[in-house]
């Protein structure tokens, strides 16, 4: 039987992420994540089947250091990024919040997800998936070593970036 405490501590985690990334705290959002971390969104290959090897196959985001992670939103927040301009605003929808292992390694989680999109050239875009995290205890608190987003549409009909998916 899962930790109640400790699954009820990583849900408001994640539900603290969705919150930053709405209310476009980019910078706190940030600080979540670990120096090491990891944030993936593999693409689908032909056979239905979500890639499997980030560092040679084909993917929608790969993203490997939070230094990585600071490079993508410095060009979301200047507007260097074409993808993300105008900003569209978001509402991310975090349910089904389980904690599958507490080991050595960490926190290993996972939640279903579904996140809005609006903005007035584009209009609404709705991507829906699953997010597998690792997370790790770092000074009193979680960090995010992973962050792997299935998407559940693989193909994507628009644009998205850290913050729509």
């Amino acid at each position: 039987m899962a930790d109640l405490a400790l699954t009820a501590a990583v849900t408001e985690f994640l539900y603290r992420e969705a919150r930053l990334l709405d209310s476009r705290q980019f910078g706190a959002w940030l600080d979540l994540f670990c120096e090491d971390a990891i944030f993936w969104v593999p693409a689908v290959g032909m056979d239905r089947a979500y890639t499997s090897e980030p560092e040679t196959s084909l993917n929608f985001m790969y993203i490997v250091g939070r230094a990585g992670l600071e490079a993508r939103v410095f060009r979301v927040e200047s507007g260097g990024s074409l993808a993300s301009n105008p900003l569209p605003y978001t509402r991310h929808l975090v349910t089904n919040v389980t904690v599958d292992s507490d080991g050595p390694e960490g926190i290993a989680a996972f939640a279903n997800t579904q996140v809005v999109a609006f903005c007035e050239p584009r209009g609404q875009q709705i991507l829906n998936g699953s997010c597998e995290y690792l997370l790790r205890r770092q000074d009193k608190r979680f960090r995010i070593a992973s962050k792997k987003v299935l998407l559940l549409e693989y193909v994507i009909d628009g644009y998205f970036d850290f913050f729509t998916v």
